[in-house]
């Protein structure tokens, strides 16, 4: 599988100076490894690499001293090298310094300087908080230190963050549930911060209909729905996921759906419903070897699908930012189809009301 290449700096460049507006973007998978790197250095903590790879074979280090991560540069290595490790010990870096409110404060201002570095001015941002009560904070309070970190952020960046909490799927029924219902309390205490629900991870063997009974706590809620669905299976599987979110689940947007193009009912129920695609390309590629254009996505668009581009974990991706993700589309397509992908995410997000997406589009369409 060939690495997606940068070859025309300028047009780059000129991509770089549009204003763009992520809505599926992990925040433990978009931390900067400098920064990740400070905090450790700042805590006196040793980063290690993994004791085994990707496929559970021991990894042999000549000394002690080899195994430890010495600089910035390698932890960045480190992390965009998925498919050497296995994706839990690279995560493991991101989510051991989000663990207490301290945590996420300060991660919450390095995701939002991230942001702001990529020219973002409002993001749709998502995390498990199940995966961040390992030092005793519970559900609750992970969701709200989040929020309280974002607002911090906000006034030092001007970057506007909203959070999309999600469910780990692995995790059981009632643990589900139990997010479901942390998430509809925060909600209440952090209006309108809190936009949405999510159902992420591993979606192998996790079919969206395990979590059916934490989704339909939020059915009667200000929450939206949105779902990885139709990302890591095999075709059939893939659709099957999909459907099932969307009929079931009542899923108001929908992570990769990689294959919906293939189904004419889908696409249809899309459009009728008017569910947002969250769609990741580079993401995509990356992890499980999709072609760009194999997702098709201009014919989504040409139909009236409600197509956004986002950059899912751009920390993890080798050239994985929302730009990369724009440039390549641009190339495939046309510079109106990168316009009307960004107009998209902006029409489609669920934190802005009708004034402030009236603002960004006349901010960002072209004259």
């Amino acid at each position: 599988m060939a690495d997606l290449c940068i070859h025309d700096q300028h047009y780059l460049e000129q991509l770089q100076k549009k204003k763009v507006f992520p809505l599926h973007i992990h925040w433990d998978g978009s931390l900067p490894a400098e920064q990740l790197f400070d905090l450790a250095t700042t805590r006196g903590i040793d980063l290690l690499l993994p004791e085994h790879d990707i496929h559970g074979q021991t990894i042999s280090y000549d000394t002690p001293d080899k195994r430890c991560i010495h600089t910035a540069q390698e932890l960045q290595h480190f992390m965009k090298n998925l498919r050497r490790y296995n994706i839990i010990d690279v995560f493991s870096i991101p989510t051991g310094f989000m663990q207490t409110k301290q945590d996420l404060i300060a991660t919450a201002i390095a995701h939002s300087k991230y942001l702001q570095s990529q020219n973002v001015p409002y993001a749709e941002t998502r995390f498990a908080p199940q995966y961040h009560t390992f030092n005793g904070l519970s559900i609750e309070q992970a969701i709200a230190y989040a929020v309280e970190g974002f607002e911090h952020a906000k006034v030092e960046t001007g970057v506007d963050v909203r959070l999309i909490i999600c469910i780990g799927r692995e995790t059981d029924t009632e643990t589900g549930i139990k997010i479901a219902n942390a998430t509809i309390a925060c909600e209440k205490l952090f209006p309108t911060k809190i936009v949405g629900i999510d159902l992420a991870c591993e979606e192998r063997g996790n079919p969206p209909e395990k979590h059916y009974p934490a989704f339909k706590q939020t059915f009667d809620t200000p929450l939206r729905r949105t779902v990885h669905a139709g990302e890591m299976c095999d075709e059939q599987t893939n659709l099957r996921n999909i459907a099932t979110a969307i009929y079931l689940l009542r899923a108001d947007g929908l992570g990769h759906a990689i294959q919906l193009y293939k189904d004419k009912g889908l696409i249809e129920t899309v459009k009728t419903k008017k569910i947002r695609i969250e769609s990741n390309p580079v993401s995509n590629n990356f992890f499980f070897g999709t072609p760009i254009q194999d997702l098709h996505l201009d014919e989504l668009v040409a139909v009236g699908v409600l197509v956004t581009i986002n950059p899912d974990d751009p920390a993890m991706i080798p050239s994985g930012d929302l730009v990369h993700n724009l440039y390549h589309l641009g190339k495939l397509y046309s510079d109106a189809f990168v316009d009307n992908v960004i107009k998209n995410s902006v029409e489609a997000s669920w934190g802005l009301d009708t004034q402030q997406k009236e603002k960004f589009l006349q901010e960002i369409m072209p004259r």
